[in-house]
């Protein structure tokens, strides 16, 4: 079979390595799978395919650059206020960036099928149609998040604006019933009611959302996990881990992060307000306790009760994965999230997760299996939830980390998204 991913991310950064999972499983499968890209690179396979070129990335520099003169200069202004916390990152979803006919002589083959993930500034609407129709491939659009459901944002919060056409959007401030955000949602509306698309959703949490939508409800949704790899997420032993990362062996370490922890979606609020609770309500020695944070920092630090580490940005899977193994619990606080797929890969290294109900916890996160699931925005819950792992002796602590792994395994593998991909596409 012939399979098409497409993907605006880089492979091997970031959120990007979703799409490099599912692209080796498939291969591993034996299907001739291709992998079609936004930004330009020099990349280990033929069939990862930059629509990029070095020329263009010159241009767009300049381009950026002339913009920003422009801005100081006062000849263009054209700032849109906009809220972030839906974040959205393509304010206008109509602009075709790429013909489709020039993205099919650049891939120079014929899909039977075509898995769509990242879609900001890449692909838009009509190029899924234009695909569908030209090709013949039946379309399945993998979503992170909610931005394919939505006129504008990644994220609507409480918004129901998605379940029955946006405007008047929250994220732009706008009481216009056609301000762009509707725009953007009657253009996906028009191209996506004639393709032959189905959803896969990467948790729940994404599912029911996908089910509640008007531009999805009545096509065919799935869902399917996010895949890790386990052999870069691997399970090593917790004084093996701390001792490679210079960490004291009796240390009770708490590992967290993100992109951007300031984000309020991460809800660093709450797990600041759980680990001020921790230190004067439970019993841990707390020159015992260290946070091992990952992401962009910022004044985090000025709030923290304990001592840290800051390991800063973790591109590299081999260096987060040490992170995760030198944990005795990974805590995700985040309050709006379709993942995150920090998760998945702390399971996979058999590190417990103590996390909110949302997103992919609602899936994975087994209070007293795989850790602790608290009640959303209680951050006295969540307070529990980390002392009760860390209470946890020698003995129970394995037995938690080795079902976290073995949970992983038997979930979301490379081999094991790509079989249930494939009999997807299949059918």
């Amino acid at each position: 079979m012939n399979i098409l991913i497409i993907s605006m991310v880089n492979p091997f950064k970031t959120s990007g390595v979703v799409a490099y999972n599912l692209y080796k499983g498939l291969k591993n499968e034996g299907s001739n799978t291709k992998l079609l890209i936004k930004p330009y690179g020099k990349y280990n396979s033929k069939d990862i395919i930059s629509m990029e070129t070095s020329t263009d990335v010159f241009m767009e520099y300049w381009k950026h650059k002339l913009k920003r003169i422009l801005n100081r200069l006062g000849i263009i202004n054209k700032k849109i206020t906009i809220n972030p916390d839906y974040q959205i990152q393509e304010f206008d979803q109509t602009v075709q960036y790429y013909s489709t006919k020039k993205l099919l002589k650049k891939i120079k083959f014929k899909p039977d099928a075509i898995i769509y993930l990242f879609q900001q500034k890449f692909l838009n609407a009509k190029n899924l149609y234009e695909l569908n129709k030209l090709t013949g491939a039946k379309i399945f659009w993998y979503l992170m998040d909610t931005a394919p459901l939505t006129g504008a944002c990644h994220y609507s919060w409480d918004c129901k604006g998605y379940m029955s056409g946006c405007g008047k959007c929250p994220a732009l401030y706008s009481a216009n019933e056609n301000d762009q955000s509707a725009i953007n949602f009657n253009y996906k509306k028009k191209y996506l009611t004639k393709t032959d698309i189905d959803i896969i959703a990467s948790s729940e949490w994404l599912m029911k959302k996908a089910l509640a939508s008007l531009l999805f409800k009545d096509k065919r949704i799935h869902k399917v996990l996010l895949s890790i790899d386990p052999n870069v997420y691997t399970f090593v032993p917790k004084i093996q881990a701390k001792e490679k990362l210079g960490i004291p062996v009796d240390k009770k370490v708490i590992f967290f992060g993100a992109i951007s922890i300031i984000l309020k979606r991460k809800g660093m609020k709450y797990l600041i307000d759980a680990l001020q609770i921790l230190k004067e309500s439970f019993n841990l020695e707390n020159d015992k306790v260290l946070l091992l944070i990952a992401g962009n920092f910022d004044t985090l630090h000025t709030s923290l009760p304990y001592e840290y580490r800051h390991l800063g940005l973790l591109e590299n899977n081999e260096q987060l994965a040490s992170a995760y193994q030198a944990a005795d619990v990974f805590v995700c606080p985040s309050i709006e999230d379709a993942g995150p797929m920090m998760i998945n890969q702390s399971l996979m290294c058999g590190t417990p997760v103590v996390s909110f109900q949302m997103g992919a916890a609602e899936d994975l996160v087994l209070t007293g299996e795989t850790g602790y699931s608290a009640k959303l925005f209680d951050s006295a819950d969540l307070c529990r939830g980390i002392s009760y792992v860390l209470s946890l002796n020698f003995k129970e602590h394995e037995k938690m980390c080795s079902s976290c792994r073995s949970v992983a395994i038997n979930s979301f593998t490379l081999n094991l998204t790509a079989e249930r991909i494939m009999k997807l596409l299949s059918n």
